[in-house]
Order: structure tokens, then sequence, then C-alpha cells
């Protein structure tokens, strides 16, 4: 399989992309099912201690195969086996042992290492690979459920994970399936080597919480209490009756509290309005302590006196900017076919977030400012 198909979204050419972009390209799939009245099915592996188990052998085998020259193999080779590590109990240090597997932690090069690594995974027509470093996920579309089981479980059989000394966990991966349907009928059991993978009904992927219709509930709820416990854990400083300046509070807030809160917005961002006054009502008590302000004060004039956006207008500021740079991006993989903003089943699509009009701060309310088809693919 070519170099640049297997290595997803971790190119190094392409360094400056992030999770959100996975998580869009991932969650733009699954819309595109939603439309065409398709059921997505996604394998989650887990791939136990993944950056501390790459063989050495068969890495440098593999750069081999793709060419690299003799020189580069020589001082990859001194790179990876030129390293002890020494086991402490008390005051007791064990002699120097070699490490024979792995990449060294923190490196820049490790990641790198791991997608050559697992560069060789298959790729069918049927299946979608995310690969994000060591999180990878297998996605499928078919309107019938049995069908997504039947496609998944094959892509396992042609996985070769014991020939690279790959270990997967069966009881921690897992499968979703992303749907409109009220109703699933009981399907097998997905299966690797030979124990069953759990099906569960919300996962955790590149920090974002996935559930089976993307309303992103569970999510905005983890996010607040995230927030919530930054928020605590700085109360000495953000508090009412601190007396830090108030600008280092906001600075705080804005560069701490609010990255926790907003993380992957530019995915959730057409969420329910529900969610967006949720987050709303935090980031409003956040600042009547920040200014300690009394409970008559408007939450409009907090705001425009900090200079806060509310936080649909940041949802949509920053997913503007977001989608805006897509197009500079040299990568097939962020494609996206052109879709109408106006239509029921895609105005929950990520892109549809820059779109949306806000009015009547606090209550907000949702327009749409324009309904004809978009395209901010490359």
């Amino acid at each position: 399989m070519p170099y640049k198909e297997s290595l997803s979204l971790r190119k190094p050419q392409f360094s400056k992309l992030s999770t959100n972009h996975q998580l869009v390209r991932v969650t733009e799939l699954i819309h595109d099912g939603f439309e065409k009245s398709e059921t997505t099915g996604a394998l989650f592996l887990d791939i136990a201690k993944a950056f501390d188990k790459i063989w050495h052998d068969g890495l440098l085998l593999k750069l081999m195969r793709l060419g690299v020259s003799a020189q580069l193999i020589k001082i990859l080779r001194s790179y990876l086996t030129s390293r002890n590590f020494q086991v402490r109990i008390n005051h007791i240090i064990s002699s120097p042992r070699p490490i024979l597997s792995g990449c060294a932690q923190g490196s820049l090069l490790s990641p790198t290492l791991f997608n050559i690594y697992v560069n060789d995974i298959p790729k069918t027509r049927s299946c979608h690979l995310a690969i994000f470093a060591d999180d990878t996920a297998i996605l499928t579309k078919h309107k019938d459920p049995h069908t997504i089981i039947t496609r998944l479980q094959h892509y396992i059989s042609q996985l070769q994970l014991t020939d690279w000394k790959i270990k997967v966990n069966p009881n921690k991966c897992a499968c979703l399936l992303f749907t409109k349907k009220h109703y699933i009928p009981p399907l097998p059991s997905l299966e690797i080597f030979g124990q069953p993978v759990p099906r569960i009904f919300d996962y955790k992927y590149l920090g974002l919480h996935l559930d089976p219709k993307l309303s992103f509930n569970v999510h905005i709820n983890n996010a607040i209490q995230k927030a919530t416990i930054a928020s605590i854990q700085l109360s000495s400083l953000v508090a009412r009756w601190s007396t830090l300046p108030i600008k280092h509070k906001i600075l705080l807030y804005k560069d701490i509290i609010r990255p926790v809160l907003m993380y992957g917005s530019q995915v959730w961002g057409s969420t329910s309005l529900m969610n967006i006054k949720k987050l709303q009502v935090f980031q409003n008590k956040q600042l009547m302590h920040i200014v300690n302000a009394p409970w008559y004060v408007r939450r409009k004039v907090i705001h425009d006196d900090l200079k806060i956006e509310p936080i649909s207008e940041f949802i949509k500021k920053t997913s503007t900017r977001f989608f805006n740079k897509i197009p500079q991006i040299r990568n097939e993989l962020l494609q996206t076919p052109a879709y109408d903003p106006a239509l029921p089943s895609s105005r929950k699509r990520p892109r549809t977030a820059m779109d949306a009009v806000f009015v009547n701060f606090p209550q907000v309310k949702r327009l749409r400012a324009d309904p004809t088809p978009t395209n901010l693919g490359v």
C-alpha cells in the first residue's frame, strides 16, 4: 500500500494537522452516512503499549521495503538499539539491560516511526481507516447492520498483528454503530483472537466522546465537568475573593479553563442549542466570579466589558478560522463532497457552524445565514 495513504492524517509533510482534522474527517464520514440513511460501523482498536512494543528488526525491514537509504537505516538502527534501562527498588539498582523494542517516549521521531511500522495495515474499498498515532479506527457504511459486522470481521481477519508482534487487547477494543434508526436488530459480536469485542454506545476517540447519533450530549457534560475541576484547582487565583488583577484572571480563563471546555468545538459546533446554553451558563458563572459582579448585572455587559465572546460566537469564529485553512492543506483525506446546509440532514455537520447567526444573547437563537450549497474541502 502506498506510504501516503496508510499514514492517514499524520504525514510528516503535514505536521500542522491536529486531532481536530482527524475528528472532522471521521464525523463528516458518519454524517454522510446519515444523509444516505446508512449506518456507519466503527471498530476502535486498542494497541497495547503501542510505542513500547515496536519490533526494531521489523521496523528496519519495513524501512528497507520502502526504499530508505542504507545510510539512514544505519542511523535509525543506532537510534533504536543503543539504549539501556535500569530498574530501581528503594536503594537497589539493577544492572543495565538493552531495550529490545519500542521508541523513545516524547521523541518527535517516534510518531513517524510508528506510522511507518503500521504502514502496511490492510486497506479495502469497503472500509475507511482513521489512524492518528496509536489511535486507530476502522469505519464502514451500509444500510444493513449485518453487512457492517461482516465487513468489519473480514477486515479483522486480514490484520497480520501477530506476525509483526503487535498486541491488541480485545477487551479494550470497541464497536460502535452510528445510526439515526430507533431500532437495531440483535447482531453477532465481532471477535479478535477468538475473544468478543464489546459493543458500546459511547466512545472517547481522540479526546471526543462519540455517541450513536453524534449529539455530543455526553461530551458536553464531560467537558463542563472537566472545566469545573480546572476552575476549582485555580480557585485561589480566579475566585471572587482573589486579589489577582482581573486581566490576569481573564488570561487564566482563556488559556486554561476555556480550552478544556471548548476542545473539539470545530467538530461539535452544530450541536443542540441546549448544549450551547449549558456552556454559556458555565462561562457566565466564571466571568461573574472573576469580576465579583452582583447577581443583577447583565451578562452581556460583563462580556462586553471583558471583551469575551459568547460561546456561540466563539464557536463560529474558531470554526471559520479552522475550515478556511483546510483548502491550503494538500491532503485528499480532508476532501468533503458538496452538501446543502439548508437541508435538515445537513444542519448538524461540522462546517455548518460557520453559517449560523446567533441572536438574543444570552438566550441564544440560531439562524441560518446562507442556505446555498457549500464545499470547503480541498
